[in-house]
Parts: C-alpha cells; structure tokens; sequence
C-alpha cells in the first residue's frame, strides 16, 4: 500500500464472555446502518488507550480498562484513509448505553457473521476467530498416528490447525483427512466457547472432497493462478507469502489471513536468511488483515510476534507434539 497520509482511529472490541458490544451508525453518519465496534478519532497528544478510554466514557457512558492490543488496520476509503488502532478488553465498569442517541446492543461471537460492517472491519472479525497459534502438521507415519497428534494437540488448546501432508497422493490424503476433521470439530467446545479450526494445505478444490474443512491455506507458489478469491466466503482463505508480491496478490484475492515468512532462519532452509522481527513489523503496517509469523518459531515467540504486529506465530516443529 503506498505511503498515505493515515488518520489514526482507536477502536475497542468490549467482550463479556462471548458477547461483544456494538454501536450501530446512524442516519447522518458515512456507512450508515452498519454495525461498529467503538471508537473514534485519537487526538494530538493522545495514545491509542487514552483515546479509548475517553470514547467509551463519552459514547457509551461507561469506564473501561486493560485495553491489549489485537491488530492495525491500514484502509483506503475512497476519500480518506484511515489506520484502525484495534484494542480488546473485558475490563468495564456500568452498562454500555447510546450516550449520543446510537444504538447499542450486545451480540454474541457466532451472530457477528450475518451483521454488516464497514468493510475495513473484517480484518477485525477475522483477528477475533483466530487464535494466536497456528499449528501446522508435521510427520507421521499413519492415518493412526496422524490422528492421535491431533488430538495431543487439541487437548492441549490448540485451536487453530492445518493438516499439510504435500507427500501424500489426493486419494491417501483425503482418507486421512476426514477423520482428522470429524476429530479436531469434536473438540470445538472449548473453555471460551470458541471452536476449534482446521484448514488443508493444497489445492481449492480439496473442499469439493471434503467440505467440512474449515478452510484452504494456499502455498505463495498457487495464489497467482487466481485474480479474485477462489473459495466461498463462508470458509478461511490464508496464504503463505515471502515477499511483498505475494502479499498483494493475497489481497487481491482477498485472503483471510496471511502467513509471513521466514522471520527467523530455520533448519529445512539453512542459510537462508530470515527477515528478522523489525522488517517483519514493517511489512504487518500495511496489511490489512490478520498476519502470523512463520519461520523457526517456538511457544516462547508468541508474545514478541504480538509486540511486532502479529496475530501470533505459525510453526510445524514448534507446536506440532513430539515423538
């Protein structure tokens, strides 16, 4: 995205439990009729926290606290071009109400779906679906084994998955496949009430053999086949990128979520160097939607990943179980 000269707005997504509260735009207001989280302009002088603190104490009449960040989004509108500053909490103090005449309502996590947003929100909904590790699945040696990971996985919170088997025939893979997907949805019940999510590895039309999958993860080498997104928007579209190319070209077709890489140098591409964690940083202010770094990460990297943007890490041998 080219250097733009971006208003800064703090938006906070308030939780109780599995309900997030909303205001709706009104009449006189751009994007009218649509649901938003709250928020608004940050002032000169003003932090990003600061800004919402005083936001919700003048739009919605209450007090909030512990606000931790969850993404930026970089969005061009047609006349203005706005940097969404994106914080969460479940600290608040009264009851959230139309302070200045709007809407207010508490919906649950699974209703937000069939609401309309600003466009520029999505990238927000998507940042709240997905965890802040993506475990990708490294070797086994049986559909057995194969499944018995998964669910060493699973139970121990992992909620976000991918089964990536490129040694594999289409046939061998899709046996292996659907038990995987009936077990990882069996678990879907977790504490948060948030379920658990996994995506294939390889071609779109791996969801045509199997549609219960939650979504495809395109490797950088397949997305520029397409000119627009190639799977239904009711499933998770994420890509793999290593340069700023392929991250254009996920956007173009209008992935979910990206995976960047390599942050750090890692052992199946020694001599390779990784991008180190300020580029990486650099690279996430102009993406729009959620990023996980990939490449020599471990459990201990996830906050670092946050403080530089992320929405987590993404690995095989860092979160894949052991022998």
């Amino acid at each position: 995205m080219p250097n733009l000269n971006y208003i800064d707005i703090a938006v906070g997504v308030l939780k109780k439990g599995n309900y997030v509260c909303l205001s709706l735009r009104q009449k006189h207001q751009s994007h009218a009729n649509h649901w938003e989280f709250p928020g608004g302009k940050i002032e000169s002088g003003e932090s990003s926290i600061e800004a919402l603190k005083r936001e919700f104490l003048e739009e919605l009449a209450i007090h909030t606290d512990n606000w931790t960040p969850l993404i930026e989004i970089p969005w061009k509108y047609e006349k203005v071009a706005v940097r969404l500053c994106v914080y969460i909490t479940e600290s608040l103090l009264g009851e959230p109400i139309g302070n200045e005449g709007q809407q207010v309502k508490w919906f649950a996590m699974d209703e937000l779906a069939g609401l309309h947003f600003p466009e520029a929100n999505k990238g927000i909904l998507t940042a709240l679906e997905l965890a802040n590790k993506y475990m990708i699945s490294g070797s086994f040696q049986s559909k057995e084994e194969a499944l018995d990971k998964f669910k060493q996985a699973i139970d121990s919170g992992i909620k976000f998955c991918q089964l990536r088997a490129k040694n594999l025939n289409s046939k061998v893979f899709s046996d292996i496949a659907l038990p995987v997907i009936e077990q990882v949805h069996s678990k879907d019940k977790i504490r948060d009430n948030s379920r658990a999510i996994i995506l294939l590895n390889g071609s779109v039309d791996l969801l045509n053999e199997l549609p219960d999958a939650d979504g495809i993860q395109l490797a950088s080498n397949m997305i520029y086949q397409f000119n627009e997104r190639p799977i239904n928007e009711d499933k998770l579209l994420g890509v793999s990128t290593h340069t700023d190319e392929d991250i254009q070209q996920a956007l173009k077709i209008k992935a979910d979520f990206i995976l960047l890489s390599p942050v750090k140098e890692t052992s199946s591409h020694p001599g390779v160097p990784g991008m180190g964690w300020d580029e990486f940083a650099r690279k996430v202010k102009s993406i729009p939607i959620p990023v996980y770094a990939l490449g020599g990460m471990k459990l201990s990297d996830v906050d670092i990943a946050i403080q530089h943007g992320a929405q987590g890490i993404a690995a095989i041998s860092g979160l894949w179980p052991a022998e």
